[in-house]
C-alpha cells in the first residue's frame, strides 16, 4: 500500500492483464484521516471508467454513501473532479528535459493510459503518480513469537526489486489502533522496535499489539503491513547453556553438530501417530522448532556449526537469515534425488574465512569414479551395487582459514544412509568420505568430521574412522546377507518398533526382543533415502511374501509384494582408511549413553571426530540428563526441538 499521504502507485506486472491503482490520500488537510485504497481494473477498460470509479470511492469515503435513491450520475455530478496529467509515450524526452505535463486523453485503455500518468489533481490536491515502482505483493508473517526466540518474515514476494533491498519495521502500537477506516496505525502511535530482517522479542513486547511493515526498498512510498501474533512467554532455557555463555578464545574453537529433524519427518499424520504420539502439534510445528533451534545454536556460541536433516526451504528462508544477522556465514548441500533436506554448515565470520567448499554423493557414482578397483569388486554383488546406486547420502566439505591463528581447517559434514540393516553400506560410505577428507588435508591442516553417521561404537564404520581399519571378518559385513534395495528380510525386527533408530539391529536389540515374522525394507520405488524415523515405521508383514515399504511423501508404511530371496553372497573386504580420527566425546565422556532419544531407540549415532596429529579436545559439553529428555516420554519436547541432542566440543590446534 502507498505509505505517505497523497501518493498513488500504479502497478502492472509483466504478463498481467490487471492494473492495480494503490492510493494513500489525505484530502482534508493534515488533520484529516488517511484513506488507503487499492483498486484493480482490467487493462482493456477505458481509463475514464477507472477514473469515475475512483471519484465515487473517494466521495463514499468522505461520507457520501450511495443510496438506493442516489444514482451514479448524481454522485459523479457532486463529487470532486479528477484531472490527470502526464506525457504521451512520444513525449518522454520532453518530460525529462523540460518537465512538461499535459492533460491526457482518458478515452484510451488503462494499459496505454496509466503508464504515462505522472500526476492527478483531486480537487485542489496534487497527488504524484508512480508507475511500476518496487512493490511488496505478499508477506507471510511468523505464526508464533516467543521471548528470546528469533523470528523472520518468510514468503515475501515482490515486484521490481530484490530481497537485498527489502526493508523491515517491526512495530508496537503505543496507543489504541487508529480509527476504523484509516487502514493502518498513525506513525504518532507507533514504536518501531527493530528494522532488521530478524526480530527477537523481549519481555517488553509481552501483551503489546505488534505489526510488521515491509518496504520494497529504502524510502519507498509503498509498504505492506501485516499483524503479528501476541508474543508468548520465554521457553525455559536449557541448563547446558550456562556452560556455553562465553565463546572460546584462539587457538581453541567450538564445534557444534546437530541433527535438527527435518519437518517432513514429523509433520505427517502417520509420524504423529506412530513415531511422535507423545508430542503435541505445537511442539512439532516448524515455526516453533526452527525458532527454538536457532535460539539453542546461538546460546552455544559455536565457531563452526554443522547441521543435518536441514530442510532446503528452512535453510533459505530461516536459518541462513538468522545466522547471517548474528555474524555467521554458511553453505547448504542438498541430498541427491528428490529429497528436500541435506547438510548445512555455518562458521563465525569474525573467526573464519571460507577458502574452498566441496560436495559429493556417497553412492555408486563416487565409488565408480574414485575407487574403480573397489567398484569392480562390488559389481559382483548386484544387490549391493543397486543399493549404492539408489542411496542419496552426501558429504560436504569446507576449507576454512582461521583469522586468529592463520591455521587452515578442513571441516566435513555428513548424514549417512539410515537403514537399520545397512551398516555395510555405511562402512563403504564413510570409507569414501575419509578419502575425500584426505584429498583436502595435508600435514599442516586440522581436520574435523561431524554428522549423523547412523552407526554405533560397535560397528565397522566407527572402527574404520577411529582405528583406520575394518577387517573383512567384521560382523557389519554380514548385514549384506539380508539387505537389498527391495526388502531385507532381517527377521525379528518389527518395523513399527524399529522406528527412530538405524543402528538398532547392530546393537543386538532384535535378539532381546525375540524373533518374529516381520521385516524392514528399503523400497525400490523410494529413491529418496529419507530419515530412519520416517522410513522404518510400518506394520509387521510376512517376510516370505512382502516387505514394509514406505512412501517418502506420507511416511506411511504399506505392504508390497516381493519374491523371496535366499541370503546373498556377502561382500567382504579389509578396509584401510587414509586417515585416523579421534572421537571427541569418546575422550571426555566415553560412557555417554545416547545422542538420539526416541520412544524405541536410544543410542549414540552422532559424532565430532578430529585428526589427533593436529588437533586436541579441550572439553565437551555434557548431554542433558535423561530426566529432561524423558520429561514428555521422548524427544522432541518443549525444551528440546529435535529427536537428537546437539554435541558441542571445544577443540584446539596442537
Amino acid at each position: 500500500m502507498a505509505r505517505h499521504p497523497n501518493t498513488a502507485i500504479v502497478l502492472q506486472p509483466t504478463n498481467s492483464a490487471i492494473i492495480t491503482l494503490d492510493l494513500c490520500l489525505q484530502l482534508g488537510g493534515p488533520s484529516a484521516p488517511l484513506w488507503r485504497k487499492s483498486v484493480a481494473r482490467d487493462e482493456n477498460e477505458a481509463a475514464d471508467r477507472a477514473i469515475e470509479r475512483l471519484r465515487i470511492l473517494i466521495a463514499q469515503s468522505a461520507g457520501d454513501k450511495k443510496s438506493k435513491k442516489t444514482s451514479r450520475e448524481e454522485i459523479l455530478k457532486n463529487c470532486q473532479p479528477i484531472e490527470v496529467l502526464g506525457v504521451s509515450s512520444e513525449g518522454e524526452q520532453i518530460l525529462n528535459e523540460e518537465n512538461v505535463l499535459t492533460k491526457l486523453d482518458t478515452s484510451v485503455s488503462n494499459k496505454e493510459f496509466w503508464r504515462n500518468v505522472r500526476q492527478m489533481l483531486i480537487g485542489s490536491t496534487v497527488v504524484p503518480v508512480k508507475y511500476n515502482v518496487p512493490t511488496i505483493t505478499a508477506v507471510v508473517p511468523p505464526s508464533a513469537l516467543y521471548v528470546g526466540a528469533p523470528a523472520v518474515c518468510a514468503g515475501i514476494t515482490a515486484l521490481f526489486t530484490t530481497e537485498v533491498d527489502v526493508q523491515y519495521e517491526w512495530c508496537a502500537r503505543a496507543a489504541p489502533k487508529s480509527p476504523a477506516g484509516t487502514g493502518a496505525s498513525s506513525d504518532a502511535t507507533v514504536r518501531v522496535i527493530s528494522t532488521k530482517p530478524v526480530f527477537t522479542p523481549t519481555t517488553r513486547e509481552l501483551g503489546e499489539s505488534l505489526f510488521l511493515r515491509v518496504l520494497p526498498e529504502p524510502g519507498s512510498d509503498l509498504c505492506t503491513q501485516v499483524e503479528l501474533p501476541q508474543v508468548r512467554a520465554e521457553v525455559p532455557p536449557m541448563d547446558r547453556w550456562t556452560q556455553t555463555k562465553q565463546s572460546v578464545e584462539a587457538p581453541s574453537f567450538r564445534m557444534v553438530t546437530y541433527n535438527v529433524l527435518h519437518e517432513e519427518f514429523c509433520s505427517t499424520s502417520s509420524a504423529k501417530k506412530t513415531i511422535y504420539p507423545f508430542a503435541t502439534d505445537d511442539i512439532l510445528s516448524l515455526e516453533y522448532r526452527q525458532s527454538r533451534i536457532v535460539q539453542e545454536l546461538l546460546a552455544y556460541n559455536g565457531d563452526i556449526i554443522c547441521l543435518q536433516e536441514c530442510g532446503k526451504k528452512v535453510y533459505q528462508q530461516f536459518f541462513s537469515r538468522v545466522m547471517t544477522q548474528y555474524g555467521y556465514e554458511g553453505c547448504y548441500t542438498n541430498k541427491n534425488g528428490g529429497v528436500r533436506e541435506g547438510c548445512a554448515c555455518f562458521w563465525r565470520r569474525s573467526r573464519f574465512f571460507l577458502q574452498e567448499k566441496d560436495e559429493f554423493p556417497l553412492n555408486w557414482s563416487t565409488m565408480e569414479k574414485e575407487h574403480p578397483a573397489l567398484a569392480a569388486e562390488v559389481t559382483r554383488h548386484p544387490e549391493l551395487k543397486e543399493a549404492l546406486e539408489n542411496v542419496t547420502s552426501i558429504g560436504a566439505l569446507v576449507l576454512l582459514k582461521d583469522n586468529a591463528t592463520n591455521e587452515e581447517l578442513v571441516v566435513g559434514n555428513t548424514h549417512l544412509f539410515y537403514h537399520a540393516n545397512a551398516c555395510h553400506i555405511r562402512l563403504l560410505q564413510v570409507y569414501m568420505l575419509l578419502h575425500k577428507l584426505k584429498s583436502r588435508s595435508d600435514s599442516r591442516r586440522g581436520v574435523v568430521l561431524c554428522g549423523d553417521f547412523n552407526f554405533t561404537h560397535t560397528t565397522g564404520g566407527y572402527k574404520l574412522v577411529t582405528t583406520g581399519r575394518t577387517e573383512a571378518s567384521h560382523h557389519s559385513w554380514a548385514k549384506g546377507e539380508v539387505f537389498h534395495w527391495g526388502c531385507d528380510r532381517m527377521l525379528g525386527i518389527n518395523a513399527a518398533e524399529g522406528a527412530g533408530g538405524s543402528a538398532e539391529v547392530e546393537t543386538g536389540l532384535d535378539v532381546r526382543r525375540g524373533k518374529g515374522e516381520s521385516a524392514t525394507c528399503a523400497s525400490k520405488n523410494n529413491k529418496n533415502d529419507t530419515n530412519n524415523n520416517n522410513e522404518s515405521n510400518g506394520n509387521s508383514v510376512d517376510a516370505s511374501t512382502s516387505c514394509a515399504a514406505t512412501s517418502a511423501d506420507t511416511g506411511v508404511a504399506s505392504s508390497v509384494k516381493a519374491d523371496y530371496r535366499p541370503p546373498f553372497d556377502v561382500f567382504r573386504a579389509d578396509m584401510e582408511a587414509p586417515m585416523q580420527f579421534t572421537d571427541a566425546y569418546g575422550v571426555t565422556d566415553p560412557e555417554m549413553p545416547w545422542t538420539n532419544y526416541t520412544m524405541t531407540f536410544r543410542e549414540v549415532i552422532d559424532y565430532v571426530f578430529f585428526n589427533p596429529d593436529r588437533l586436541l579436545v579441550v572439553q565437551t559439553i555434557p548431554i542433558p540428563p535423561e530426566s529432561e529428555l524423558s520429561e514428555n516420554v521422548a524427544l522432541p519436547n518443549r525444551k528440546y526441538p529435535s529427536d537428537h541432542v546437539a554435541l558441542i566440543a571445544d577443540l584446539s590446534y596442537k
